[in-house]
């Protein structure tokens, strides 16, 4: 069974704090320690905040808001 855990879509800043990631002046979610350095999903694009729907466990899986992103991230919860 997977443990999910929600969260507000107003507190996404905070979530990412935790995670030690931060918002660039693009609004491209990157290392808080790195800025340079940029997160990616698991189809290698940037992830913007207004995307940023979730992390899944793992190392640091940044899941998308779009339909292809959702799909993929249910079949890897199933696993």
């Amino acid at each position: 069974m997977v443990e999910v855990v929600t969260f507000d879509k107003n507190l996404k800043k905070e979530i990412l704090d935790i995670f030690d990631k931060q918002i660039d002046s693009e609004g491209i979610i990157v290392e808080k320690d790195d800025p340079t350095q940029k997160v990616l999903s698991p189809d290698g694009d940037e992830v913007s905040i207004n995307e940023f729907v979730g992390i899944t466990k793992g190392s640091e899986v940044f899941i998308k808001s779009d339909l292809p992103s959702l799909i993929a991230f249910s079949k890897i919860s199933e696993d």
